[in-house]
């Protein structure tokens, strides 16, 4: 698996897009109407989310703590309140499933929920499908299957002249790092150990 994209919170997602296209970075947002997020696409390696919250009301994340998945939304009460920043990351695989990389956490015992079935619709109508298991704990990386249909530009160069992010430096619980290690091959990502989790520092070139 290769590190897949890297998530930056914000409060304002049109504040956010104008001030990244400030910074000389094309930004498109996920979806037409109502978005919560826009992406920073690069033709290679790892891509940029800006993300306002989760998108789920208080009421849904209510209802699904009642059904059992009280683990589950507290990544969504994270995205929601969390400082604005970088505050998160998905690991990726090519399009397809990711049932051997979660039956290998489960036997670890970094449990989850796998959802099948996702998809959303890009601002150039394309559907775009794939996979995700979010991990119990926020402080591992969920994991993610690439898209069926491949939103990246090819050959691009943004305006302020990067190609791409070269590297994402990674704080994580001792716990996390065998996992990782073992899933992630891909020298982007360097990660630090330590008690809590956060992402360090994005690099560009």
């Amino acid at each position: 698996m290769k590190l897949g994209h890297i998530i930056y919170t914000v409060k304002d997602l049109d504040a956010a897009v104008k001030e990244w296209q400030g910074k000389g970075f094309t930004v498109e947002y996920g979806r037409k109407k109502n978005p919560i997020n826009a992406l920073i696409y690069f033709s290679e390696g790892p891509y940029i989310e800006l993300m306002q919250g989760s998108g789920m009301s208080s009421f849904s994340k209510g209802i699904m703590k009642l059904l059992g998945k009280k683990k589950f939304m507290e990544r969504f009460d994270y995205w929601d309140t969390c400082d604005e920043g970088w505050s998160c990351l998905a690991i990726e695989k090519e399009p397809g499933g990711l049932d051997q990389e979660v039956s290998y956490l489960t036997s670890m015992g970094i449990n989850g929920t796998y959802m099948k079935n996702l998809s959303r619709t890009d601002t150039q109508g394309r559907k775009l499908e794939y996979k995700c298991y979010f991990t119990d704990d926020v402080a591992m990386p969920f994991l993610m299957s690439y898209f069926n249909i491949d939103p990246k530009p090819k050959n691009y160069v943004h305006p302020n002249g990067f190609r791409r992010v070269t590297r994402v430096v990674y704080r994580v619980n001792p716990k996390y790092i065998g996992a990782l290690h073992h899933l992630v091959d891909d020298k982007t990502l360097v990660l630090e150990e330590a008690d809590d989790f956060k992402v360090l520092r994005v690099d560009f070139a």
